[in-house]
């Protein structure tokens, strides 16, 4: 039997996204709107992190004092030890507290966020298959998987770090040889497997959104089977799509008060590009799974 599985074609799939738009309007605009929520909280949150970190420590009149003081050649060992100490003194610990409780608030909330991505692609995998879709379950699902995401974020940074070490221990024993040859190694190296597995690597992720159990990579690998080259450039496109929607977007709020173009990109143009990228993706799983007619 001939396995027919292909990505539509790049028009049919900025069709069908739209498409999916339309007539999920509703489920998709209440998630955007939840999505909306999560991205304003966790930013306003990061935002009020930083500021105190920001006042407390490096906008401290005493740390000024201090960099000063190091940079003075005339300043004696024990000058610069009691300018640290009362740098150090005059920093409000409470506040330093609190600035760490709103950083992990806004990680919290920015994972939990993934839950709005997980349920655009149900949403827009219901639509290929033709099923109702409610809000609620949808949202509960995605709620429930984003644990798996993480997870296969964990692995895959675990494997970066493997491959940094390997080809480390390559650059070690090249510069034996010359000292660019281990250097250039490396740097390909890197660069080589970032380029061409991280484009395949969101495939992975989606598997994870739209299927009950954790996704092996020998599950990935073989749906990808006979489509890398095609999946590459699709999600490729994608990411570049995003990229430059988004410089356009940044470049057009450069010219609106800070708060208002802040609100816009967080709260609009986030949760926009993400409902359409998700759809997009989950419409490539469903040509690659056989869920969907090409």
């Amino acid at each position: 039997m001939v396995d027919d599985r292909r990505h539509r074609p790049i028009p049919d799939l900025i069709g069908d996204t739209f498409g999916i738009v339309g007539r999920r309007f509703r489920e998709i605009a209440v998630i955007a709107i939840v999505a909306a929520a999560v991205a304003v909280v966790s930013v306003a949150a990061f935002t009020s992190a930083f500021d105190i970190v920001n006042d407390e420590v490096f906008e401290n009149p005493r740390f000024e004092e201090f960099l000063d003081l190091t940079t003075n050649e005339f300043a004696g060992s024990e000058e610069v030890e009691a300018s640290l100490e009362a740098w150090l003194d005059s920093i409000d610990r409470n506040r330093l507290v609190n600035a760490g409780l709103l950083f992990a608030v806004s990680v919290l909330v920015w994972l939990l966020g993934w839950a709005t991505t997980i349920a655009f692609s149900l949403v827009a995998l219901d639509d290929v298959e033709g099923r109702p879709s409610a809000i609620g379950p949808a949202l509960a699902t995605g709620l429930a998987r984003v644990p798996k995401a993480i997870l296969l974020s964990i692995i895959y940074l675990a494997l970066l770090l493997v491959l940094v070490v390997a080809l480390g221990i390559v650059l070690f024993v090249l510069s034996f040889m010359h000292p660019y040859l281990g250097i250039a190694v490396f740097v390909i190296g890197i660069v080589g497997a970032v380029a061409y597995f991280v484009p395949l690597i969101q495939m992975h992720y989606v598997i994870a959104y739209l299927e009950p159990g954790f996704p092996s990579f020998r599950r990935w690998w073989r749906l990808l089977t006979g489509n890398k080259a095609a999946t590459w450039g699709l999600s490729a496109l994608i990411a570049l799509a995003n990229i430059a929607a988004g410089l356009v977007l940044w470049l057009g709020l450069l010219a609106l008060p800070s708060p208002y173009g802040d609100f816009i990109s967080n709260a609009i143009a986030g949760p926009v590009l993400g409902a359409l990228s998700a759809i997009a993706y989950a419409l490539m799983y469903a040509d690659l799974s056989g869920r969907s007619a090409c």
